[in-house]
């Protein structure tokens, strides 16, 4: 059941009636959940990071829905570019995500009144064309046994023309692809990394082979396919590495019938860094001594240029026509 995912599962109160909730509820197969009154009373509860344990939390969004997205993200040409946070947290425990510097633990909360944000995107499509980043804060592919959210987003591309949705994912599964309603405004992006990275540093992710299957499997089904190398974690052999993840992935995937290529070095703010090395003093990764350009940590100059150059090189050797973007 999808519930072993969590120890507890909580429930606001004035939610728990909800057809969403009650939805999820029986996904996860869970009849008396603990009530709370609000999400805030768990979620922003100090977890340990050494703790196994995560909870799951229904909640309603106090605030809004929708939020313009963050100078670190790369729009990819979409002038009016924002980002949904429905779900907080993500299942997979990678090291260097900005998600541990932003939230206190390792609870997952899901907003179910998910309709109020396709509300707020109705009003913003009558001005103009909508790019939404739905799956900013976690990874929805992989929930999607419990929330069902990436089919609602799919569905709404599918029906919207002034709107167009991308769910990034490390996710391996390739079995929901085929259920999905198509269209080109529903776009999924998937995060390669090369294997060792994914070992030490994206603890619970598939591994490389599993997420190429996955772009395969979303390719066939007629979908636009974003591929993301990015970020780009630097360590002695990086170079050994990542021309090796470019092998492997022209094996599986024809470059040239991808919608676009994502690159960039990690990069994270410059508060979300402070509050990981408090939580992480002896992780690799939080305690690399970053250089702060225009409020967030990232390489050295030198260090950034030299890898994302020579990815995009890699990538251009083989497929000359790649669309590239580089979040600089």
């Amino acid at each position: 059941m999808l519930h072993a995912l969590f120890e507890k599962i909580y429930v606001e109160e004035r939610t728990l009636e909800d057809p969403e909730t009650q939805r999820i509820l029986n996904r996860a197969g869970c009849i008396k959940p603990e009530v709370i009154s609000h999400y805030k009373d768990v979620f922003d509860k100090k977890q340990e990071v050494s703790a196994s344990g995560r909870s799951l939390i229904l909640a309603r969004n106090p605030g809004r829905h929708l939020y313009e997205g963050a100078p670190v993200c790369q729009s990819f040409g979409n002038e009016h570019f924002y980002y949904s946070p429905g779900v907080m947290n993500c299942i997979y425990d990678c090291e260097y995500c900005f998600l541990k510097g932003m939230y206190p633990g390792k609870d997952i909360c899901i907003f179910t009144d998910i309709e109020e944000t396709f509300s707020e995107l109705d009003e913003l499509e009558k001005s103009f064309p909508v790019y939404v980043c739905a799956s900013y804060n976690t990874d929805l592919t992989a929930l999607e046994d419990l929330t069902g959210y990436v089919d609602k987003w799919c569905r709404r591309a599918y029906e919207h023309e002034n709107f167009s949705v991308e769910i990034r994912s490390k996710c391996s599964r390739t079995d929901i692809y085929a259920k999905l309603p198509v269209s080109d405004r529903a776009i999924f992006a998937f995060t390669l990394s090369p294997d060792e990275i994914i070992g030490r540093f994206e603890k619970g992710a598939p591994r490389l082979e599993g997420r190429l299957r996955a772009v395969t499997a979303a390719m066939e089904a007629g979908f636009p396919v974003r591929i993301c190398f990015d970020p780009m974690i630097y360590v002695r052999n990086w170079r050994e590495l990542y021309s090796s993840m470019i092998a492997k992935a022209v094996c599986s995937i024809d470059l040239s019938l991808v919608k676009d290529i994502s690159i960039g070095t990690f990069r994270i703010s410059e508060q979300y860094l402070k509050n990981m090395r408090k939580k992480m003093p002896d992780s690799e990764i939080a305690q690399y001594p970053y250089i702060s350009e225009a409020g967030y940590y990232q390489y050295p100059g030198v260090v950034r240029t030299a890898m994302e150059d020579h990815i995009r090189d890699e990538i251009l050797n083989v497929c000359s026509e790649a669309r590239v973007f580089n979040w600089r």
